[in-house]
């Protein structure tokens, strides 16, 4: 997707004018769009994007915004859900990562942002780097219906886990820190494992792709194809899982007892290929974090670790917490 922002035309903006903000990291995942706004409150808003029709009425709330961009209108949040918008974890994030990140760009004045940070399956894909570059530019949006002005000076993908790794080495969470240590995000769309070698080092032959909740639900979609009747929509399931309530949709349906079996294979696979893919490293491998929203899915596997593996506190925000350099 070829994306091309406007130039202003709301006249010349003076560096004296803008209000700077030296460093903002966005993180528009497959499930969640993650940042940390001006009051350094977190924000946390679903990875769906819906483009409205002329005759659509759009709408905001705490989890939703109406953005206006080269003379289209788009839903991103939760009301694109209910509304059947793309979620990222189908559609692809980086292909709605321009839209998604918008929310967070929003300002009560001109804006000039000297470094947006995005991270990224990997830093290194050329393709992905072209992409975000093209937001290096000054972007004439609205959101809500208010008129915001933001130029970004430099956009830096950063490899994802990158972010945790640092802050759990800052926080002195990292018991081995002369051995290499990992970090495991569970992502909607995939989850993706990394070891980091003493220093902080991406050790990128260990690097592994797992599948992410979106394959879990897929699995569970399967297995609960007779009480529902028609195969379930995956969103709506990880949100029920999300919620620890096993309950499909607004329906009666209620799925515990397949999720825990889905749940367990799913976990089977990644242990199984964390054990294949990691072989030459475990001998002397410290620990694992694991990071994400669904990181407490994989609790069970960390308690069999004894201690080995372990949940990071607020999971879903671990990262971004780090690419930020907040210690929370």
């Amino acid at each position: 997707m070829q994306t091309e922002y406007r130039q202003t035309t709301l006249g010349s903006m003076q560096p004296h004018r803008a209000t700077v903000r030296t460093q903002l990291a966005v993180d528009p995942g497959n499930r969640f769009t993650k940042w940390i706004d001006c009051q350094t409150a977190v924000r946390s808003i679903p990875s769906y994007v819906k483009e409205l029709s002329d005759w659509e009425e759009g709408g905001s709330d705490g989890q939703s915004y109406e953005i206006a961009l080269d003379g289209k209108r788009y839903l991103v949040g939760r009301l694109a859900q209910l509304m059947g918008g793309l979620p990222a974890f189908e559609s692809g994030k980086a292909d709605l990562a321009h839209l998604l990140i918008l929310p967070a760009l929003a300002s009560d004045s001109p804006q000039r942002i000297e470094r947006l940070v995005i991270p990224t399956p990997d830093s290194r894909n050329q393709a992905t780097i072209a992409k975000l570059k093209e937001l290096e530019t000054t972007i004439e949006f609205s959101v809500n219906g208010h008129d915001c002005l933001t130029t970004i000076r430099s956009v830096s993908a950063v490899d994802e886990c990158r972010g945790a790794y640092d802050l759990a080495l800052g926080r002195q969470m990292w018991r081995y820190p002369n051995n290499p240590n990992g970090v495991l995000d569970i992502g909607g769309g995939t989850a993706i494992a990394r070891l980091f070698a003493p220093g902080g080092a991406l050790l990128r032959d260990a690097d592994i792709v797992l599948p992410g909740t979106s394959h879990l639900a897929q699995r569970l979609a399967a297995a609960i194809l007779p009480k529902v009747g028609t195969t379930a929509d995956a969103g709506s399931l990880m949100d029920s899982i999300a919620a620890n309530n096993f309950i499909y949709g607004n329906t009666e349906i209620d799925f515990s007892r397949e999720f825990v079996a889905v749940r367990d294979a799913w976990t089977a696979d990644i242990r199984a290929k964390l054990k294949a893919n990691w072989a030459k490293y475990l001998p002397s491998l410290g620990e694992l974090v694991v990071i994400g929203g669904s990181a407490s899915l994989l609790q069970p596997m960390c308690e069999a670790s004894k201690g080995r593996f372990k949940v990071a506190p607020r999971p879903q925000f671990f990262n971004l917490y780090g690419l930020n350099k907040e210690i929370n």
